[in-house]
């Protein structure tokens, strides 16, 4: 629906862009060549002739063109005539191949708006869904390293618990495009990873994980082989003896500003992807009637509930703020969980931290990496656990041998279940910050690559094209390229100073969450009225119960929504942006003095080709369009080997998954 639209915005700007430059003078370049070679004969003052380095020149045959000002005195300022044929049919060919593909892209976001608006940033931003990519390829590889360690220690304890470690790695990998927190008090996750009976919940939960999972499809691979097709011919044109201005416009220029889009919509379909933002919640609820416990007798019960709830993890979509008692003990006891999104004149600081979709991956990097690490430690937990021998039970029977009676040794109650993976001098894990940091610097460099590695051949090809300088075309190029960097970075800081002020409103390691018993229910009473009091009013106080934002923090407070709003107003503008100076190349408005000339770049220096031949423009860039063609696909097929290959659990980038271990 979303590439619908685009494709709408696109048939839009057409109809606009033909009533402009249909109203426009006409202009000829072959008509003003030939009065300037009429005026050169009736003995015109010869200053403006210029030859292939902008130099004046009197000699007719070195002379390539003339100066910017004769240009407009003896041709005028108006630009060549629009042809519809020309524009229609190289717009078809050249721009809606890449324009289809984005129907391609991951979306999975709650509603159709958010949609458009993803496919936008893609778009307008796409150092930030490469960027998002690249986290995602990255977090995963580092949940396939540390779930194998997992597999390896648990082996040398009977292996009975790897099938359920195995389906907590796949759902966990699998989640990552969505909000993804902690259901349950502590004890309801030490029986869904100790007792054996909640094996079949995991089992389920991997099974409906990868039923919804996206896979290839005819569509995909018939896309992506247009658009191939697309490029190779591009490439093949580009270089052909008879390339004019216009095949430069339609060849590698344009195709290097999308070529981006095969490995990241490919990267996706490798590392993973849901088929819409409601998968995991529905895995949740179909597994829930699995969840077993033990009753007072000894004997295990499904765990329901009155009404039909997530147990053991939650999708926190739209938790705009606490409003039930259940939900304020889990973000007492879960310290990864804020108690409340905030918000600054309504809008969320937490932004798309709590928005599905696997372009806002970037957003929740921490927060998923954290409630990972929660799983993680429970199992590692139990893995001590039972190579040190120890049972759940209390009783004094102690271990029991028997290889066939292995279960008895993980049955009993949950509050034993609780202490067993929960003792009193447990720690809970850090927030593993240089691991993060390195992911982050990774992605960044990833990201920055394919932009500017394929943005930068398009600037490149137009820049380095007589008459040499920065032009209409490469200008075009580079202001999206910046507004795209720009885009990324202000998005990228929301999330982070976000996460920061998540992070000093929360309890520290040495203010650990109170169990049930220290939380009386006049505290909870009192919290919870406080919370929804603060939350109604849009009061940025301290929140009930936590520390208070320092002074530098409730001065950066502001920036977080600010930014946000700056970076996505720019990504949705360089959306629009891009895709105006892709149709613009086949309007003609270029073919005029000023775009001629690169006076943007060259200034009084400018001056405008008139009697160079195609060959010899050909071999004053050919380096250089050699050169772009190389660095451009060097760039795609680097990040594309980098997304195949980063996202398994050894090889390639085994030491700089592993972080601080």
């Amino acid at each position: 629906m979303s590439s619908f639209r685009l494709v709408g915005i696109v048939v839009g700007l057409m109809f606009v862009l033909h009533s402009v430059v249909s109203a426009a003078k006409p202009f000829n370049f072959t008509q003003c060549a030939i009065d300037v070679n009429r005026t050169f004969t009736n003995g015109f003052n010869s200053s403006f002739l210029v030859d292939s380095s902008g130099s004046f020149t009197n000699d007719w045959n070195d002379a390539w063109g003339i100066t910017y000002s004769a240009c407009i005195t003896l041709c005028g300022s108006g630009w060549e005539a629009f042809d519809w044929y020309f524009f229609s049919t190289s717009v078809s060919s050249w721009v809606l191949p890449w324009l289809a593909l984005t129907a391609q892209l991951p979306y999975e976001t709650k509603d159709s708006t958010t949609n458009l608006l993803s496919v936008l940033l893609a778009v307008g931003s796409p150092m930030l869904i490469t960027y998002s990519l690249c986290l995602t390829v990255l977090n995963s590889r580092w949940i396939n390293i540390r779930f194998r360690a997992l597999y390896d220690r648990n082996e040398e304890v009977l292996g009975k618990q790897v099938k359920a470690m195995e389906a907590a790695r796949v759902f966990l990998r699998e989640s990552q495009h969505i909000p993804l927190g902690i259901s349950g008090d502590r004890s309801i996750i030490a029986q869904l990873v100790v007792s054996p009976e909640n094996r079949a919940w995991w089992y389920s939960l991997r099974k409906e994980v990868l039923k919804s999972k996206r896979e290839w499809t005819y569509s995909l691979l018939a896309q992506v082989i247009w658009v191939s097709v697309a490029v190779i011919s591009a490439i093949l044109d580009f270089f052909d003896a008879t390339v004019d201005n216009n095949t430069m416009g339609i060849g590698v220029a344009i195709n290097s500003l999308w070529i981006r889009m095969i490995p990241v919509t490919l990267g996706f379909v490798w590392v993973g992807t849901q088929r819409s933002s409601r998968t995991i919640r529905d895995a949740l609820m179909a597994a829930e009637a699995l969840v077993s416990e033990e009753d007072a007798s000894g004997v295990y019960q499904p765990l329901r509930r009155v009404t039909k709830r997530m147990i053991g993890f939650r999708d926190r979509t739209g938790d705009e703020r606490i409003s039930t008692r259940s939900d304020l003990e889990n973000s007492m006891r879960w310290r990864h969980e804020r108690p409340s999104p905030r918000t600054l004149y309504g809008v969320s600081i937490a932004g798309f931290e709590m928005e599905p979709g696997p372009i806002f991956n970037y957003a929740r990097v921490w927060s998923h990496l954290y409630t990972t690490r929660i799983i993680i430690d429970a199992f590692e937990t139990l893995n001590a656990r039972l190579e040190a021998r120890h049972p759940v039970h209390t009783k004094e029977i102690g271990w029991n041998y028997d290889v066939t009676r292995w279960k008895d040794n993980l049955q009993g109650s949950p509050e034993e279940m609780e202490a067993y993976i929960y003792p009193p001098n447990h720690r809970w894990p850090s927030q593993d910050t240089h691991c993060m940091i390195w992911h982050c610097l990774l992605s960044t460099f990833v990201g920055m690559i394919l932009l500017w590695g394929t943005t930068g051949a398009a600037i490149l090809t137009a820049y380095n094209t007589p008459v040499i300088g920065l032009g209409c075309e490469s200008g075009a190029y580079l202001l999206y390229g910046i507004m795209a960097t720009l885009s990324w970075a202000l998005l990228v800081l929301s999330a982070y100073l976000s996460h920061q002020y998540n992070l000093r409103i929360e309890p520290t390691d040495s203010q650990q969450a109170p169990t049930k018993e220290e939380a009386s229910d006049v505290e909870l009473h009192s919290l919870l009225s406080r919370q929804t009091t603060a939350v109604s009013s849009s009061d940025l106080g301290p929140s009930p119960g936590l520390p208070a934002p320092s002074l530098p923090t409730a001065l950066v407070l502001p920036l977080i929504p600010l930014t946000r709003c700056l970076g996505l107003l720019l990504g949705a503008l360089n959306a629009i942006w891009l895709l105006l100076i892709s149709i613009l190349q086949f309007t003609n408005v270029y073919n005029n003095c000023w775009c001629e000339a690169s006076v943007l770049g060259l200034g009084s220096k400018a001056w405008v080709i008139l009697w160079a031949t195609d060959d010899q423009i050909v071999a004053a860039a050919w380096n250089s369009w050699i050169f772009a063609v190389v660095m451009s696909s060097v760039a795609v097929m680097g990040a594309g080997f980098f997304f195949r290959r980063c996202e398994g659990g050894g090889g390639l980038c085994e030491g700089v998954m592993v972080g601080r271990e």
